[in-house]
């Protein structure tokens, strides 16, 4: 099983950044622009990292932060946070964002922030159960 990152955003260009950022290694890269298909592809898959930023379809990567953290399973999956400005970075970060970034322009760039938070050496977690939202 490859391991995943989720990127729950509007913006196209993070997540074509990702796939380009990742594609050397054992990742999944995965986009979701809606705030309620990012919580399904979360329960699905355990990904090893979200990518998320204030605008998504049917709420905001704050929601996004605040469900996540009121589930004990999840919340341990580290999220970065792509901030337009300090108001929004220290709000991500109460929400129990790992670390606030600003809005990538090169895959370089994106490649450096997500280096640190990749499980490079472990082996692919375990997938959770099937999950569905009903």
């Amino acid at each position: 099983m490859s391991r995943h990152i989720l990127i729950a955003s509007k913006n196209k260009k993070i997540g074509e950044l990702a796939k380009e950022a990742v594609k050397s290694l054992d990742y999944n890269v995965e986009v979701a622009s809606d705030l309620s298909l990012a919580l399904y592809l979360t329960n699905k898959n355990m990904p090893d990292l979200i990518v998320t930023d204030e605008e998504l379809v049917g709420g905001s990567g704050f929601d996004l932060l605040s469900e996540l953290r009121s589930d004990e399973e999840l919340s341990v999956i580290p999220i970065l946070f792509i901030g337009k400005n300090g108001k929004d970075g220290q709000k991500a970060m109460d929400l129990g964002a790992k670390k606030v970034i600003g809005d990538p322009a090169t895959v370089d760039e994106l490649f450096l922030e997500l280096m640190p938070h990749l499980k490079l050496d472990e082996k692919a977690p375990q997938k959770r159960p099937d999950y569905s939202p009903e």
